[in-house]
């Protein structure tokens, strides 16, 4: 039997159709694949590839430059040779660091100190040292890859053209640290190399620092460079000016040498400071490039605490320049009454506490209680007016709060407002009216306020925003700058008779009173003299304000000097010179001269501090920490 055998179909049939299915669709995909890179995203590879074979060095942009109301310049920039560093390579290879010192020719510490207080951002170039000669900045250049992490270029570098005068007002550059990145983000500020450390340099950093340049190039497989792509240059800084004059901030520097103290010039329209000094300073230049260890710790110890802007971050008790606030705040009480005559026996009675006076001046009206600066009668008008209307008054003249000067760490003062007496859980007493109706107690302030109060008076009610800039220029522009305009922070009214009599009380302290020497020939103005108590057994510190000329004024001075005595005797003659100086400007009149009185030097001048609340600077005056029978009952020098 024949077996007749039918034909199997193939099985591979479908593996080879499945083959070829996945091999068209693989090639669909490879072709979709060439499609989309050759043309939907091609410029993005171009771009970068075009990315790997060039290198981006960005290019620092120049700080604005910084003039006073007259066009004086106060800083400017300069290029200067700068040693960068890049924290991790350095880090990882510490010889470079101690091959680079030997270089420079400084301590190889300095170094790691700039290195490790970048390590915040351990792949950036950071500058480690400023002004290389440039014989050694180029032996650096051309030793390459011998020093990893090294590079050297010319920058465009801040220059301050008076760094003692200044210093208060102007601070200083450098690279910035991690609270300078958190402050500058906060404000939407980009973050530079270089940023302003403290005044106007960090006041006004949005302005001053510019925009940075890129330049590009393209570079071989080497990375060595074959030609320029493109050149984005830098933008320089706005231009600002300040209300400074420059010519009355460096007399007054002179004026105020070997004192503690401070001085503040205002002009009493527009709130425009012409001048404002602490003394003792301390030079600027030291911070240049960064402050050593060493030179820090120097200015940290000195007692003088010369880094601290007495003008608007210290504390005094104001003594009897507060009598203007006091009478102030009897004529809002509806009380007023300058021909009420007050018997002075040498001493104002408050149940068993006696508060001195300077003398007997009998029965006394306000007139010649003011420009004999009467305890007696302005503790009992203080009485009479009573701790409400002195808040009332405080609070519009700002006291116990910060003004709003346009410079950073501003001291708000205190004052016995409710708050402040619940929260310290004081009880308050009649005899603590008294003492702050003369300017002591819990009241303390500090200059620039005081100079305010004065502003005050010379508008007859209004107080303008105190400030520095006066006005901006953008970079490139040639039109001239737009002032600034006053801003009104507060007006009290009151009628044009009390201004009238509180201001010929004020001529009179200075024309027979306790500011005799204070005294301008041929110029009618007013002020008020001050001696505060601020520790037992110690000199009381000296205030004067002034306001000139009285009929129309065009300057208003506030004046502290430290544990010396009598304002009349050490502050009056300061702001005499201040007012000479600025409204007749003598053409070679010295720099401290016009009869003010002078210290001895000393060393409280050289160097700074950074710490302004310490408790134990006199200047910084605790109301929680004063003797309290002390406060009760002051001396007879508070005049």
């Amino acid at each position: 039997m024949s077996v007749i055998h039918i034909p199997r179909k193939n099985e591979l049939d479908l593996r080879a159709a499945g083959f070829l299915i996945a091999v068209g669709i693989a090639l669909v995909c490879f072709f979709l694949r060439l499609w989309y890179l050759q043309l939907v995203i091609a410029g993005e590879l171009a771009d970068k590839a075009t990315a790997l074979r060039t290198v981006a060095v960005k290019r620092l942009a120049p700080r604005g430059l910084i003039l006073d109301r007259n066009g004086v310049r106060l800083a400017g920039v300069k290029p200067k040779w700068v040693v960068t560093a890049t924290p991790f390579q350095a880090k990882a290879n510490p010889w470079v660091v101690q091959k680079l010192a030997i270089m420079l020719a400084v301590p190889e510490e300095k170094l790691w100190e700039k290195i490790k207080a970048n390590e915040w951002r351990p792949h950036i170039p950071i500058p480690i040292f400023v002004g290389a000669d440039i014989g050694v900045a180029t032996k650096i250049a051309e030793s390459g890859d011998y020093l990893p992490g090294i590079d050297v270029d010319t920058q465009p570098m801040r220059v301050l053209f008076d760094t003692l005068a200044f210093s208060h007002i102007m601070g200083y550059v450098w690279t910035p640290n991690d609270t300078d990145v958190t402050r500058l983000r906060a404000q939407g500020i980009d973050i530079p190399e270089f940023v302003g450390k403290n005044g106007i340099e960090r006041q006004y950093e949005g302005l001053l620092q510019g925009r940075r340049g890129i330049d590009r190039f393209e570079v071989d497989n080497k990375r060595r460079l074959k030609r320029v792509v493109q050149r984005n240059a830098p933008q320089p800084g706005s231009r600002i000016m300040l209300s400074i004059d420059s010519d009355l901030q460096k007399f007054t520097t002179g004026l105020l040498q070997g004192f503690r103290g401070a001085a503040v010039a205002m002009d009493p329209t527009t709130g425009e400071i012409l001048a404002m000094v602490s003394s003792p300073s301390f030079d600027s230049s030291l911070f240049e490039g960064g402050i050593s260890k060493v030179d820090y710790e120097k200015l940290l110890s000195n007692p003088g605490i010369p880094e601290l802007n007495r003008a608007v971050a210290a504390r005094y008790a104001p003594g009897s320049t507060f009598k203007i606030v006091t009478s102030i705040a009897w004529q809002l009480g509806g009380k007023f009454n300058p021909s009420r005559t007050i018997y002075c026996p040498g001493y104002h009675e408050l149940g068993n506490k006696k508060t001195k006076c300077l003398g007997v001046h009998g029965a006394i009206s306000f007139h010649a209680a003011f420009t004999q600066s009467c305890n007696t009668y302005f503790a009992t008008i203080g009485l009479e007016a009573g701790i409400e209307e002195l808040r009332k008054v405080a609070k519009f003249c700002g006291l116990g709060e910060q003004i709003g000067i346009d410079l950073p760490s501003e001291s708000k003062g205190t004052f016995p407002y409710a708050d402040w007496i619940e929260n310290k859980k004081v009880t308050w007493y009649r005899g603590d009216t008294v003492n702050a109706s003369i300017g002591q107690g819990y009241v303390t302030t500090t200059p620039l306020q005081m100079a305010c109060i004065a502003a005050m008076v010379a508008n007859q009610g209004t107080i303008f925003q105190p400030h520095f800039l006066r006005a901006i220029q953008e970079p490139g522009s040639t039109s001239p700058p737009e002032l600034q305009a006053a801003k009104q922070i507060n007006r009290i009214e009151l009628p044009p008779e009390f201004w009238r009599v509180l201001q010929t009380a004020m001529i009179s302290v200075i024309e027979s009173g306790t500011a005799t020497k204070a005294r301008i020939p041929n110029l009618v103005w007013g002020g008020k003299t001050g001696s505060s108590e601020h520790q037992t057994g110690s000199k009381t510190h000296a205030w004067f304000v002034g306001v000139a000329p009285t009929n129309s004024p065009k300057i208003v001075v506030s004046v502290v000097i430290e544990g010396v005595g009598h304002g009349g005797e050490f502050s009056a003659p300061i702001g005499r010179a201040m007012v000479q100086r600025y409204l007749f400007k003598p053409a070679k009149l010295p720099m401290a001269t016009a009869n003010a009185p002078r210290a001895p030097a000393t060393s409280d001048r050289i160097s700074a501090s950074v710490s302004p609340a310490s408790s134990n600077n006199p200047a910084i005056r605790s109301p929680d920490s004063r003797d309290r029978n002390a406060s009760s009952t002051p001396s007879p020098a508070n005049r």
